[in-house]
């Protein structure tokens, strides 16, 4: 059985997953891949070569973590409470092309891929669709250890495609059919990132600023407040929660714009790449998850006729990726080199899938 998931792309609503806003996310060209083979006994041995790693365990009872993120239990024992079984098994080897901690998805996609491969060797259990991978991989994720984020990256790695993913209520994603004239440029800043750090504080900023408007404004609600009215009751406020609030406000706002755009198919590439730059202002300028190296880089993208260019992913080092025509991309691909980081085509792919 082999099974892979995408890493994704989030063009427009960075940072606005976890508060109830809608996203614009792509899968894109690299994977995640699990392979098993029975094994003739009872125990997992799961092979991890990208770092020279291995581990082994029975996935009969609960298993015990030995770590705060260690996903691969994890994974286990969200479907073993879910009443999946497994008594045959597997010799399992992961493999990745996704850039490990650089905003693109990595861990999402790898639990995806794991959901999905768990589903269906279980002797007990049925092989899991696609939406069922990504709301049990945000599980095990997040929710099993309490860390930051919504369901964007998940959704996007088991669906694939370009998304508008709804992330009130009860999340959903819906696969857009609208072509992309053009192509993307991953840039890897070579900076490390701490996830769950930088998320952790744009959050607590968020957070801060709606508490501090209900204040005053009991109903008020991200999806619906104006700029303006923010300011108003945030004028005696840290000037972190400030920034926090007109950042994502605007950003609400350009995500709007796009997403009415490509619902339409009326998509113009250089207003579409101007709207990220714009929010790539807003999440470095306001929301403060970017770095002096990365806006360079989205600087450089653009002025080497890029449509447009922003961060990618929670934020604080990482990746990110320019928009752009195929006649400019050498040139957009030099000048993220010149600018200290380390270019890579990608281009839109599908989701999660059984390969042979």
């Amino acid at each position: 059985m082999k099974v892979s998931s995408p890493g994704r792309i989030c063009l427009f609503g960075e940072h606005q997953d976890y508060l109830g806003l809608p996203v614009v996310a792509a899968a894109v060209d690299v994977r995640a891949r699990f392979e098993a083979v029975e094994n003739g006994d009872s125990v997992f041995r799961v092979g991890l070569p990208d770092i020279d790693s291995e581990i082994s365990f029975e996935p009969i009872t609960q298993l015990k973590y030995s770590s705060n993120r260690d996903y691969l239990l994890s994974g286990v024992n969200i479907l073993l409470r879910e009443g999946y079984k497994f008594k045959k098994g597997r010799d399992i080897v992961f493999r990745s092309d996704i850039p490990i901690g650089k905003g693109c998805s990595s861990s999402s996609a790898m639990l995806v891929a794991w959901i999905g491969l768990l589903s269906r060797i279980a002797t007990v259990g049925p092989a899991l669709a696609s939406a069922d991978c990504a709301r049990l991989a945000h599980r095990a994720e997040v929710l099993e250890f309490g860390e930051p984020g919504g369901m964007m990256d998940h959704y996007a790695s088991a669906i694939g495609g370009l998304l508008i993913i709804e992330t009130s209520g009860n999340a959903r994603a819906f696969q857009l059919k609208t072509p992309l004239e053009g192509l993307f440029v991953l840039g890897d800043s070579l900076q490390p990132k701490n996830t769950t750090g930088i998320l952790g504080a744009a959050k607590k900023n968020a957070s801060l600023a709606m508490d501090l408007i209900r204040k005053s404004m009991p109903s008020a609600e991200w999806n619906i407040i104006s700029a303006e009215t923010a300011r108003e009751a945030l004028r005696d406020a840290p000037i972190e929660a400030v920034n926090s609030a007109l950042g994502n406000i605007d950003n609400r706002d350009i995500a709007k714009e796009a997403i009415e755009m490509l619902r339409k198919n009326n998509v113009a590439p250089d207003s579409l790449g101007a709207l990220m730059t714009k929010q790539h202002r807003n999440l470095s300028g306001l929301i403060g998850v970017s770095t002096e190296k990365i806006d360079r880089m989205v600087d450089s993208a653009v002025f080497a006729g890029a449509w447009g260019a922003k961060i990618n992913g929670s934020g604080g080092g990482g990746c990110m990726f320019a928009y752009t025509s195929a006649d400019c991309a050498d040139n957009v691909e030099q000048a993220i080199s010149e600018a200290g980081g380390k270019p890579r085509r990608v281009f839109i792919d599908n989701g999660f899938r059984e390969d042979i």
